[in-house]
């Protein structure tokens, strides 16, 4: 072999080894180029001047009697049923009638006897009255016909005073209904002995009927403030209730206080003991603020949410919640009117990092 052509050997050779060589030599530099992650954000907004305050109720009628016998006695028929309607004079409830039947009939003996002894002393009193006029009798034994004929007649009033009380007692044994209304509840039933006056049935009167809620001490509307209901069983169909009541002592158990709100309208139809939403609207602080649920992390220290600053770092906020709904929060304290959040995968984010913005987002 010739001197050139060693020459190119050589050449081939050390081109050949630097290749190897090349190829098995790790790269040192990284293809990943690190981007700031991708966000979607939200700006917060100042809270309505108003918002509204739910509370669940009933409708009831403006006077619920609980009605009673006027006697005591043992229930014998019940003639009505829960939720039953009613009219003026119909019979609800009729007690035993044995004890007031024999009742009166003794007190018409009664008034029998006594009205046979002042026909008596009547008769004797007129047969003296013309023996005192030929001086064959006394004055004094005329003064004493006198007297129990006086007696005689007391006895006949008085007796007749009590037939009287006894018919009424057998006419009170026989509840009726004394307006047109709804029975709502009952609290006696047939074969159970009741008190005079002891309730028996509660009576809705037809007529005005109220939505009930309980409100708590921090909520007092004015009396003749509107709000705006709904029944719970149809959210769609709202109307417009008027406060007509509102209680000045707190319930000691539940520590609200009662409102009555009046049913207006086609309202005023809804059946007794429905289920309804009473919306009353309420003024905000003016430093509370509205994010979406979404934007709220929880660090284990209490809410709070990423904020975007002019460099597009984020830093973590604690807030105060006053309110939630469905979609948003209401905070008092933390943001401002006008700052931007971060407002989903606020789980992935750490203090400092900077984020960029999805299309239409940039600040």
């Amino acid at each position: 072999m010739s001197t050139c052509d060693r020459f190119c050997v050589s050449l081939i050779t050390a081109a050949l080894c630097t290749s190897l060589s090349g190829c098995g030599a790790p790269s040192t530099a990284d293809p990943r180029v690190d981007h700031p992650p991708l966000v979607s954000t939200a700006v917060v907004s100042a809270d309505q001047a108003h918002w509204q305050r739910q509370f669940t109720g009933v409708v009831a009628a403006r006077v619920e009697s609980a009605i009673g016998f006027r006697v005591a006695g043992k229930v014998a028929e019940r003639f009505v049923d829960v939720g039953q309607h009613v009219k003026l004079g119909q019979p609800l409830m009729r007690l035993d009638l044995a004890d007031f039947d024999l009742d009166v009939r003794n007190q018409q003996a009664a008034v029998e006897a006594s009205h046979a002894a002042l026909v008596r002393a009547s008769a004797d009193l007129e047969r003296l009255q013309g023996l005192v006029d030929l001086g064959a009798v006394s004055a004094k034994t005329f003064d004493q016909a006198q007297e129990t004929q006086r007696a005689a007649q007391s006895r006949w009033n008085a007796a007749n005073a009590t037939l009287s009380l006894a018919k009424n007692a057998l006419r009170y044994a026989d509840l009726r209904a004394d307006v047109d209304g709804v029975v709502m509840r009952r609290f006696a039933d047939e074969g159970q002995v009741v008190a005079v006056g002891q309730p028996v049935l509660e009576l809705a009167q037809d007529g005005a009927r109220e939505a009930l809620i309980d409100l708590p001490e921090t909520l007092r509307p004015a009396l003749g403030s509107i709000a705006v209901a709904h029944l719970y069983a149809d959210p769609t169909q709202r109307f417009v209730v008027r406060l007509r009541e509102l209680s000045s002592a707190a319930d000691p158990l539940t520590r609200t206080y009662r409102a009555r709100y009046v049913l207006d309208g086609p309202s005023a139809d809804i059946p007794l003991g429905s289920t309804v939403i009473v919306g009353i609207a309420s003024k905000v602080a003016e430093s509370e603020r509205k994010i979406p649920l979404a934007s709220i992390y929880d660090r284990g220290q209490g809410p709070g949410v990423w904020v975007v600053a002019a460099d597009n770092r984020i830093h973590y906020r604690s807030i105060g919640i006053s309110r939630i709904d469905e979609e948003h929060a209401t905070v008092n304290g933390g943001v401002d009117a006008g700052e931007r959040l971060v407002a989903l995968g606020v789980h992935q984010l750490h203090e400092g990092q900077e984020v960029r913005f999805v299309d239409g987002q940039a600040q």
